[in-house]
């Protein structure tokens, strides 16, 4: 084919690729969609509040942690007053059966002060009764015998038998006279026992009712974090999601237009290295579209490839001589086989004209022909042109040198 023709043909190709761009972007413009590019953006949006939220919610939870330490150390105060409570109760209890003892030793004490009044009023009239008349001594005492005999009878009484019946109802008396003291006194301690009780239980109320607001307060804001979390975490799913869609779309119309089996570009020998970057990856701008279709369809699948592409003439012999060798033979002669990794003599390689890609994932090179990421590039590949060189599993290019 002559020179211009070659040339015509290439210009004409960029031509159709640039207007196939531009037709496919006004298209989704047209339609409402966004572009890849801008979905992205906003998942980064999403993703840094999602990771403003994450640690929010951790801040949450570690406040709900310190607050459940304040808890634990405030449930001190809550036992605390619960013993309270119980020592006021069985205080109480004591001072109540106390008081009952008193009352009911104060009832038996009456009693038997009753009983010994009777028996000594029964024993006075017995003894006045029982006197028989004065003697002739003590008629001798006085005009009025019968008076003395009366007076004679009563000292008989208080200072013989019955002396014992009245210590024991002085006894009565006085223990009498302890009991309601003490009764009185239990009765007022019983008092201030019942007041204890009730101060003591209503501080353990309030305790415990401060524990359960702030407890609450701390769940609340922990859960009202996590559900914003959940929220912004379904809406990156769903921005992946309606990017893998996108960029799908994107690769199958590219790759349908840029089928291999269309003749849609020509690669000239001396062809101009005009380049361009796609997606971090600086190529030729003749396969500009082939490799952002088919980074797009590997995205899709859920690998994002790098790589490096256009490689200059200068950076070709460096590599000769790290790989091959460094006499004049071996950088510029020895067969590419020979090196090691192979590497095609300068001037000779794809890269140079900004035709092929080495490809990477997460960093490192395919070096694996079995590995699934592999498989899924040899099979997409081809729909957008390009093809792998045998001895480099990580080299692709147009022409498959």
């Amino acid at each position: 084919m002559h020179r211009s023709t070659r040339q015509f043909l290439s210009i004409r190709t960029v031509l159709a690729a640039v207007v196939g761009v531009a037709l496919l972007l006004s298209t989704a413009a047209i339609a409402g969609a966004e572009t890849p590019d801008q979905l992205r953006e906003k998942r980064k949006q999403i993703q840094a509040e999602e990771a403003a939220a994450a640690a929010s919610a951790d801040i949450a939870a570690a406040d709900a942690a310190d607050v459940q330490a304040a808890l634990d150390a405030m449930q001190q105060d809550v036992d605390a007053q619960a013993a309270s409570v119980e020592a006021a109760r069985r205080g109480l209890e004591q001072a109540q059966q106390a008081n009952s003892k008193a009352q009911a030793k104060i009832a038996r004490l009456r009693a038997q002060s009753r009983a010994a009044s009777i028996r000594m009023q029964d024993q006075a009239v017995e003894a006045y009764v029982n006197f028989q008349g004065p003697s002739s001594g003590l008629a001798m005492l006085g005009e009025d015998p019968w008076k003395q005999a009366r007076e004679t009878a009563l000292v008989e009484f208080a200072t013989d038998s019955n002396l014992d019946a009245l210590d024991e109802l002085r006894g009565i008396q006085a223990e009498l006279e302890v009991q309601n003291k003490a009764a009185e006194d239990a009765q007022a301690e019983a008092q201030r026992k019942a007041d204890e009780l009730e101060f003591h239980l209503a501080s353990l109320a309030d305790a415990r009712d401060r524990q359960a607001t702030i407890l609450d307060k701390a769940n609340e804001r922990l859960d009202e974090k996590l559900a914003e979390l959940a929220a912004l975490r379904d809406v990156d799913a769903q921005l992946a999601n309606d990017i893998r869609n996108e960029e799908q779309r994107i690769a199958d119309a590219i790759a349908a237009r840029n089928s291999p089996t269309s003749g849609s570009y020509v690669i000239p020998d001396d062809l101009k290295v005009d380049l361009t970057t796609v997606r971090g990856i600086r190529v030729n701008v003749i396969i500009a579209d082939q490799l952002e279709g088919l980074l797009a369809a590997m995205a899709a699948e859920g690998y994002t490839l790098g790589g490096g592409g256009y490689r200059s003439p200068q950076r070709q012999i460096s590599l000769r001589r790290q790989h091959c060798g460094t006499s004049e033979y071996a950088i510029w002669r020895m067969p590419a086989s020979r090196c090691r990794p192979p590497t095609a003599p300068p001037g000779k390689s794809a890269h140079e004209k900004g035709l092929a890609i080495d490809f990477t994932y997460n960093g490192r090179a395919l070096r694996s022909r079995r590995s699934d990421i592999y498989k899924t590039l040899a099979r997409l590949a081809p729909k957008f042109g390009f093809k792998n060189l045998p001895s480099e599993p990580w080299h692709w290019s147009v022409n498959g040198t």
